[in-house]
């Protein structure tokens, strides 16, 4: 009988310890899935950020550029608006299909990603 109940809190152990180990390995896992997502979206803030400027100089020297060719600088900053304006309609219309279906998926991707490419 003492053989058996020895047993049994042996066993009764080994289950707490596994279990125990599996807690802390979803906890890992995790908090590696976060950061993963947490990386990836801090480098597309900085990229977005690093394009948002490369897009103003650039509208800018075009802005200055169409000026000079129209003779009014207002009027070529006037055209580069109204370019915006079309994109931004147009993202507006798309931005189910083009933006959010991107980000879902790529979120999704870096979730469920194999681990074994590490």
């Amino acid at each position: 009988m003492s053989n058996e109940t020895s047993l049994l809190e042996e066993l009764k152990q080994i289950v707490v310890d596994y279990l125990e180990a599996k807690v802390q390995l979803v906890r890992i896992t995790a908090f590696e899935k976060v950061a993963k997502v947490t990386a990836i979206l801090f480098s597309s803030i900085v990229l977005s950020l690093l394009g948002f400027f490369l897009l103003f100089f650039f509208s800018l020297s075009g802005g200055f550029f169409l000026g000079s060719l129209l003779g009014s600088n207002a009027l070529g900053f006037l055209i580069i608006g109204f370019i915006y304006l079309i994109l931004v309609i147009i993202i507006i219309f798309f931005r189910k299909v083009i933006l959010e279906k991107y980000i879902i998926d790529k979120v999704v991707e870096q979730l469920f990603e194999n681990d074994d490419n590490d």
